[in-house]
Parts: C-alpha cells; sequence; structure tokens
C-alpha cells in the first residue's frame, strides 16, 4: 500500500508491503521510491512514528540518493546545444582560447575552452548564476513573508532529480533545485513561495494552498506553467 508522510515541510511517499519478516525493513529503490516491508501484525500508523523518529536519517538518505542520480548520468553539451538561462534559449558556441570563459552574446553563448569538457564549463557557469542570481529572488519573496518569519533563511543550491525545493522549519534551512536558473523568473518565484509558505504550514493541506493564495493569487497556473516548462527545457 502507498502511504504519504511530512517531513520537515517535505510530503514523503512510501510503498508498505506486509511481508512474514521479523524486523521493519526500510530502502530507497530505483526511481528514489522508499520500500517499506514489515510484518503483517505491525500497525501502519507505528510505521510512520518510525519515519518520524527516523527523520533526519531519511531525509539524508533521499538526499544522498536523489544526488547520486543526478549527477550519475550527465547531459552532454556541444557546439549547436541550446541551454537556456531564466526561460531564454541560448546557442552554445564553442570557441577555442588560453582559458575558460562563458558569455552571452545576443541569442548565444559562447564558451571559450582551453581543450576542457564543454559541458563542465558551462555546468561551472550555472552554479556561478545560481550563487549570483537566485539568492535575489530568495530575498525578495522574506520581503513578502517577513510578516509570518522571524528572519530570513539560509539558501544551498544544489541539483536535485524529483523536486524542486525543499525546507527545513526548525533549522531554518531552504535548498533550491540548481536547475531553476534555467526557468522563467515567475517560475522561480512561484518555488521560493511554494518553499516559504511551508514555514507556516508544514503540509499539503488546504490551509497551506489557502496561505499561498493569498501572497500568490495564481500559484496553481504558475506550477502547471513550470510542468510544461519542464518538458521543453531539457536537464544537464
Amino acid at each position: 500500500m502507498l502511504r504519504k508522510i511530512m517531513l520537515s515541510g517535505r510530503e514523503i511517499e512510501y510503498e508498505l508491503e506486509f511481508k512474514n519478516v521479523k524486523n521493519i525493513n526500510l530502502r530507497v529503490r530505483t526511481g528514489g521510491v522508499i520500500h517499506v516491508s514489515a510484518n503483517k501484525r505491525v500497525d501502519p500508523e507505528y510505521v510512520d512514528q518510525l519515519f518520524r523518529i527516523r527523520e533526519a536519517e531519511i531525509l539524508k538518505m533521499l538526499e544522498r540518493f536523489e544526488t547520486h542520480e543526478a549527477e550519475k548520468v550527465p547531459v552532454k553539451v556541444e557546439d549547436g546545444s541550446v541551454v537556456y538561462l531564466l526561460g531564454r534559449p541560448l546557442t552554445v558556441k564553442v570557441e577555442k582560447a588560453s582559458s575558460n570563459m562563458v558569455t552571452i552574446d545576443g541569442d548565444d553563448l559562447i564558451v571559450y575552452s582551453a581543450g576542457n569538457n564543454t559541458t563542465a564549463i558551462i555546468n561551472a557557469w550555472y552554479d556561478h548564476q545560481c550563487k549570483r542570481v537566485l539568492p535575489a529572488y530568495g530575498h525578495l519573496m522574506y520581503e513578502r513573508f517577513k510578516n509570518y518569519v522571524s528572519h530570513e533563511p539560509d539558501y544551498s543550491f544544489k541539483k536535485m532529480t524529483s523536486r524542486w525545493g525543499s525546507c527545513n522549519p526548525r533549522k531554518f534551512r531552504m535548498s533550491i533545485n540548481r536547475e531553476l536558473i534555467k526557468y522563467d523568473e515567475k517560475l522561480i518565484e512561484f518555488v521560493f513561495c511554494h518553499e516559504y509558505s511551508h514555514f507556516i504550514h508544514q503540509d499539503h493541506s488546504p490551509a497551506f494552498y489557502n496561505f499561498m493564495a493569498g501572497i500568490m493569487p495564481d500559484h496553481r497556473k504558475r506550477k502547471e506553467e513550470l510542468k510544461k516548462a519542464a518538458k521543453i527545457i531539457s536537464q544537464m
């Protein structure tokens, strides 16, 4: 059976299978699905409680899995490839140079390469753009939430495979998928708004969505636009 539980503002879905086993066994399967096997005499509510007790361990395990999956099969970027920055498509143009550098010229992303891997150069450039640009969107969203939260959280940006962001209300931290740097500004705002709302409501209850609608009335529309954009913008 499928069950859901909230851990640090993140909705976790897991498969619960009853088997002839003595212990409760938990592991992450392909695709990031958490599978739990337990004796049929075990109450599902007890399994939920186990998740809460082992919350830090489970979230860390999922984070390790997602990081591994994100880095396992990188997409090769070469001359003529199309990449995105803030929703804008850019055509990659590779030029030989004495040192690595990336610049934008019109609709082209000029990659000056000293013989290094083009994908690695662009990934490093994306990392720089994340650190330079995305915190500003976080701060702007904080201005809309500062009457509801005590202070601005710590931000981190990393590649994720199955979510756009996550937050830890207890430690007041927020993690944002680095891939968002490729998306339109209003979609970046949507993700920050969603994660900030979890500092107030740590679930996906009607109260959570009602609160979010008060901050961003068109959040459902933006969510659908993000899904559509994700089908077009390639993952690096």
